[in-house]
């Protein structure tokens, strides 16, 4: 059984992942409702069929809520619906295509131009000292990416405030006091777009200000993709950037091309781990009969676990035609972001491959909560890259392929 409530700030969630991925395909999910998916196959299906879809049933949590803390749930939720990612029918064919215009253009050559500069400068300052990864390299090329499509002023306030709003979604419990954060992030987000849409620093600000003053989609539903583009291009490239950090080698870009590595880093980052969908009709899921409105939530972390689709999951091999995994999700609500996200990643994998260093991670503190992969710190140094014929020897031995050669 996957310890879904467990605290994994110290101990690897990746393990608990492979395991539920190999030996517990369906779990019950006695505290949130409904069930947990964990094959690839479930899982996919889930996403791509139309059996399921985002708009949510009635939440068996609410029950022990009071009526102010309900309401004040409600509006969060109500803010969350406006978000593509958790919308269906029309209203999410018009976000949709309204995000993906919005991100159009963004892998510019200027933004991987500077964090090609920003990923070569800190490699260069790192030498033998211990530094943290994550607020040395991975936090700033993050930043660099919502500077391009928010401008350098406020970026890292609007990163701040979609924190606030992801330290909601974080955890798999209510918690009435990360609900109060997000709301006044949320109320803080749109007084930036209200103000910014006057005189937008970049087009990305400048379409969110035509939604905004467009009456199929108005203030609220502009600030809602301000909040999702945001949140998810800083979060998932921040923690793909620390799964470089933490789990590659210099031995593996000797021998695999950096779109193939970068594709099993997406793999085992997977920074949302869950995907709640919830039944349209009457439909079976293995043994289990779902009747309409029952909520599955798809575990995207085991996903890409699952060793009937990746043979030894926890080995950053060449998986060829069937490297990419369910991280961005699949069908319709595909993350527009993803080439935003591969672009960045990819940087720091040719510049790390360029420089002949990799990190060796000493002590990883992770966020508790197992549904997002979230790290707080990530130290360790830099080391030259082993020769060729140490990297055979290394790939050949018994090593634990996530263990980046210490002991956890």
């Amino acid at each position: 059984m996957l310890d879904v409530f467990g605290d994994y700030s110290s101990r690897d969630p990746v393990l608990a992942l492979a395991e539920a991925a190999k030996g517990c395909p369906l779990q019950e999910a006695s505290e949130n409702g409904g069930m947990y998916a964990f094959r690839a196959r479930d899982v996919e299906r889930a996403l791509t069929s139309a059996d399921f879809w985002s708009q949510r049933s009635a939440d068996q949590r609410l029950a022990a809520l009071t009526d102010e803390d309900r309401e004040r749930r409600k509006r969060l939720k109500t803010f969350f619906s406006l978000w593509p990612v958790f919308s269906d029918g029309a209203y999410h064919k018009q976000a949709r295509h309204a995000s993906i215009q919005l991100l159009r253009g963004t892998v510019t050559p200027g933004l991987l131009a500077a964090c090609r500069r920003l990923a070569d400068s800190r490699l260069a300052a790192g030498g033998g000292e211990s530094f943290d990864w994550a607020d040395t390299v991975a936090r700033p090329m993050a930043r660099e990416a919502i500077a391009a499509l928010t401008g350098n002023a406020d970026a890292v306030r609007l990163i701040e405030l979609g924190v606030g709003v992801m330290d909601e979604l974080a955890t798999p419990r209510i918690d009435m006091a990360r609900v109060d954060r997000a709301l006044r992030s949320v109320d803080a987000l749109s007084h930036w777009l209200g103000r910014a849409r006057a005189e937008p620093p970049t087009p990305f600000v400048a379409g969110l200000g035509e939604l905004w003053d467009d009456p199929a989609f108005g203030p609220e539903a502009a600030t809602a993709l301000l909040t999702q583009v945001v949140t998810g291009a800083y979060e998932p490239i921040t923690t793909a950037l620390c799964v470089v950090g933490e789990r590659i080698h210099g031995d593996v870009l000797a021998r695999m091309p950096v779109a193939k590595v970068r594709e099993e880093v997406l793999r085992l980052a997977a920074p949302f781990r869950f995907a709640s969908r919830y039944a349209r009709r009457p439909v079976s899921i293995g043994p289990y009969r779902l009747e309409t409105g029952a909520r599955v939530n798809l575990c995207l972390g085991t996903s890409n676990l699952d060793p009937e689709r990746y043979p030894g999951p926890l080995e950053i091999r060449d998986r060829g035609v069937r490297s990419r995994s369910l991280s961005f999700g699949a069908g319709a609500h595909y993350c527009p972001g993803a080439a935003l996200a591969r672009a960045v990643v990819d940087v720091l994998l040719e510049s790390l491959k360029e420089s002949g260093v990799h990190f060796r991670a000493e002590r990883v503190d992770r966020e508790p909560e197992l549904p997002m992969l979230r790290y707080r710190a990530l130290s360790g140094r830099l080391v030259r890259t082993a020769s060729t014929a140490d990297c055979r020897d290394r790939v050949s031995g018994t090593t634990n392929p996530l263990s980046n050669g210490r002991a956890r």
